[in-house]
C-alpha cells in the first residue's frame, strides 16, 4: 500500500475533496512561504497546486492549474506564486491570499522551471520545448526576452547579486560518435541578456536537473547522471554503466571545478533530481528519484578538501595500499579530475549520508527558512516527506490528496522509474529513456550484435506498433524486447506481471505535437509533398508510425558490423529524438539528409534542391 501519513503527522487527517478514482496524485515541486508555515506543491497529474499547513501536516486547499503544473517560485513578498504550466506554454500567477489564479503570462514552449530575481523584478523560466529561457517582467505580465540555450533547459538559479543565471540543460547536444558528448550548463549575463559561458559536464553526462547557487554566488551545484557509454554493458558494479554525480561550477570563471560521485561502492544513488542548500552554504540536500532517498552532503568540508586543507583523521584513511585521493589531490591538483571515477571519496571524507524520503520517486526539494525542515515531493507516493534537515532524519509525510490504487500503466511507470529493481540500484529504465520513455542522446553497446558498436537509444513512444525492435531488429516483439532489455541492463529477471505492467505503461505513452509547429506550418505543407512524392520517403516511412518495419542498407556503415542493414526508425517525434541514425552520427536532421548519404541509398535525396531539403526537414520535425 502506498504511504499516506506517518510519523509526527500520523494522527492528522488531510482535508479537501477526495480525488476521483482515475486521478493519481503526483507532487513534483515544493515551495515554502517566508514564515515557513505554508507549503505549495505542484501536482502534475491532478492538475493543481496543493496548499499544505506545514505545522499541522494537513492540506488547506487546492488551486486548479491549467496545462500541467511543473516548477514553482514565490514572489519576494510571498503574495504571489508563479507556476510553470508546461502544456499551456505559460506561467500561472496565483494570488496566495485568495488561493486563486489571478492571471497568465505567455512564455516559450513547455515551461518547466522558474526562478524569481526579487531585486531586478524578473522571472526566469526554462522552456524545454524550444530550448530557451524566458525573462519575464511580472509587473507588466509579459515576456521581455527569450534567450536560446543548449538543449532542454530543466532548472535555473540566480546569483544573490542577480548578475548571473545558471541553467542546466537536461540533454546532451552533439553526435553520438563524439566520445566527449555530454550535457552542458549555460550561464547567462542578466544585464546583457545573453549567454556568457557553456560549461560542459564530464563525458556521458545526461539528466542534468537541479541547480543551486551558494550564498556568495561563486559556486553553482548541479546534479546529473554520468553514463559510461564508451564501455560495453558487461557489468553494473562500481558505476561501470551509470553513476550519479554532483558537479561544482565556478560561476565567475564559467568553468567546472570538480565532479563528485554520490553513489557508494555497492549501491547506486540513481537518478538525482533536485538540490538545495543551507543559508551558510555548508550543506547540500539532493533528491534521488530512482532510489527514494535524499542525500545530505557536507559541501563545506568538500571545498576545504578540494583546496588541499585535509584534517589528519581524513588523511590517515587509506585507499587500499595507497593514500586516499584527497591526499593525492593536495600534492597534485590535476587529480581533481579523478573524482569523476572515485566511489569512495565522499565516504572517506565522511561527507555524505543518505536518508529515505518517505515515499517513492522524490523529485522537488525545499528548505524551511529556518533551515530546520526539508520537504521532498514524493511523486509516486503522492506525499511530501518531512525531514529534520540538520539530522538528516525522516519525521513523517503529508499526503497531497487521496491516492487511488495504481492500475497496470501506473504500476509500470513506477517500475520504469524505480532503480531499486536494478542490481545494486545503479539505474532505472528512465535513466536511459529520459522524459517519459524517450531518449538520452547517447549510444550504448548491449552486446546483442557484437562488441564495440554502440547504438543510439530509441524512443519507446509507439513501440507496441513498430516491431521488430532495436537498431538491428533482433527482438521480434515488444514483450521480448522489454523482458530482455530489463535482464540485459538491470541484471535481474523481471516477473511476468512486471513485464505486463511495463507493456501497459509503454502503451500509455503518446506522441506530443511539436510545440513550435505554428512557426513553420507553410514549410511543413510543402515538405509533406516532397516526403510523399519526389523524395520517395513514404515508401519506407509510411504513416501513421512512419516505418515499414524492415531493415535496409542506406549507406551508413559502422565498424564491427556484419553488414550495414539497420531497422527503419519511426519518425514520430523526430523533433525531440536527436541525434540521428543508429549510432547518432548526425546531430540534426539536415545533416542526416545531406552529409551522411555518400552512396545515395537513402530515398531520392540526391534529386532534391536545398529548398526542398529544408521543407522536408520541416515536415519530418512536425511528425
Amino acid at each position: 500500500m502506498l504511504p499516506r501519513l506517518t510519523g509526527v503527522f500520523a494522527a492528522v487527517a488531510c482535508l479537501g475533496a477526495a480525488a476521483p478514482a482515475a486521478e493519481y496524485r503526483s507532487p513534483l515541486a515544493v515551495a515554502v512561504s517566508a514564515d515557513g508555515r505554508t507549503l505549495y506543491v505542484s501536482d502534475k497529474t491532478a492538475l493543481c497546486v496543493a496548499v499544505l499547513d506545514a505545522a499541522n501536516g494537513r492540506k488547506v486547499r487546492e488551486v486548479p492549474i491549467a496545462g500541467e503544473p511543473n516548477g514553482l517560485a514565490l514572489s519576494a513578498d510571498g503574495k504571489t506564486l508563479y507556476v510553470a504550466q508546461r502544456k499551456a506554454n505559460s506561467i500561472a500567477v496565483v494570488d496566495t491570499t485568495r488561493g486563486t489564479v489571478a492571471g497568465q503570462i505567455p512564455v516559450g514552449a513547455w515551461p518547466v522551471a522558474l526562478a524569481v530575481a526579487g531585486k531586478g523584478k524578473r522571472i526566469y523560466c526554462c522552456n524545454r520545448g524550444n530550448h530557451t529561457v524566458s525573462v519575464v517582467d511580472p509587473a507588466a505580465g509579459k515576456q521581455i526576452f527569450e534567450i536560446p540555450v543548449v538543449r532542454d533547459p530543466a532548472s535555473v538559479a540566480i546569483t544573490p547579486d542577480e548578475s548571473r543565471a545558471v541553467i542546466t540543460n537536461f540533454m546532451p547536444l552533439g553526435a553520438g560518435t563524439d566520445p566527449e558528448l555530454a550535457a552542458e550548463v549555460s550561464i547567462l549575463d542578466t544585464a546583457a541578456m545573453r549567454p556568457v559561458a557553456r560549461v560542459k559536464l564530464p563525458p556521458g553526462s545526461t539528466m542534468a536537473g537541479g541547480v543551486w547557487i551558494g550564498p556568495r554566488g561563486d559556486w553553482a551545484y548541479v546534479v546529473h547522471v554520468l553514463g559510461r557509454f564508451q564501455l560495453p554493458i558487461t557489468q553494473l558494479e562500481q558505476g561501470w554503466v551509470h553513476a550519479c554525480a554532483l558537479s561544482i561550477i565556478d560561476v565567475t570563471a564559467g568553468t567546472r571545478l570538480a565532479t563528485l560521485l554520490l553513489d557508494d561502492l555497492t549501491k547506486g544513488a540513481a537518478d538525482p533530481w533536485a538540490v538545495v542548500g543551507s543559508a551558510d552554504g555548508k550543506t547540500l540536500w539532493i533528491s534521488h528519484r530512482g532510489v527514494h532517498e535524499v542525500s545530505t552532503l557536507d559541501i563545506g568540508r568538500i571545498h576545504q578538501l578540494l583546496a588541499g586543507n585535509i584534517p589528519d583523521e581524513i588523511a590517515a584513511r587509506g585507499d587500499g595500499t595507497q593514500d586516499n585521493l584527497w591526499v593525492r589531490i593536495k600534492t597534485d591538483r590535476s587529480r581533481i579530475a579523478q573524482l569523476t571515477n572515485d566511489l569512495t571519496a565522499l565516504y572517506i571524507a565522511r561527507a555524505i549520508r543518505r536518508t529515505p524520503s518517505g515515499g517513492q520517486g522524490p523529485t522537488g526539494l525545499a528548505l524551511s527558512p529556518d533551515g530546520k525542515r526539508l520537504y521532498a515531493a514524493n511523486y509516486y507516493a503522492g506525499t511530501v516527506g518531512v525531514l529534520d534537515a540538520p539530522e538528516a532524519r525522516l519525521l513523517g509525510t503529508i499526503a497531497v490528496g487521496d491516492q487511488p490504487p495504481p492500475g497496470a500503466a501506473r504500476r509500470g511507470e513506477i517500475y520504469f522509474h524505480d532503480a531499486t529493481r536494478c542490481f545494486q540500484h545503479w539505474h532505472s529504465c528512465a535513466t536511459c529513456h529520459l522524459d517519459d520513455g524517450r531518449v538520452d542522446g547517447l549510444p550504448w553497446d548491449f552486446l546483442r550484435d557484437g562488441i564495440d558498436n554502440g547504438k543510439d537509444v530509441i524512443s519507446l513512444v509507439g513501440m507496441l506498433h513498430t516491431p521488430p525492435h532495436n537498431r538491428r531488429a533482433t527482438r521480434l516483439d515488444p514483450r521480448e524486447c522489454i523482458e530482455t532489455g530489463v535482464l540485459g541492463s538491470h541484471f535481474v529477471a523481471p516477473e511476468a506481471a512486471d513485464v505486463d505492467d511495463l507493456l501497459a505503461y509503454v502503451k500509455s505513452l503518446t506522441a506530443e505535437p511539436n510545440p513550435n509547429l505554428p512557426r513553420f506550418a507553410e514549410a511543413v505543407r510543402r515538405g509533406k509533398l516532397v516526403f510523399e512524392g519526389k523524395g520517395d520517403c513514404a515508401t519506407c516511412h509510411p504513416a501513421p508510425y512512419f516505418t515499414d518495419k524492415k531493415t535496409y542498407d542506406v549507406g551508413i556503415t559502422s565498424p564491427n558490423e556484419a553488414d550495414a542493414c539497420y531497422d527503419t526508425p519511426s519518425l514520430v517525434e523526430a523533433y525531440r529524438t536527436a541525434p540521428y541514425f543508429h549510432d547518432g552520427r548526425a546531430i540534426t536532421l539536415k545533416q542526416a539528409l545531406t552529409e551522411h548519404d555518400p552512396k545515395h541509398l537513402h530515398g531520392k535525396l540526391k534529386d532534391l534542391s536545398p529548398k526542398e531539403i529544408e521543407d522536408l526537414v520541416a515536415y519530418v520535425l512536425s511528425l
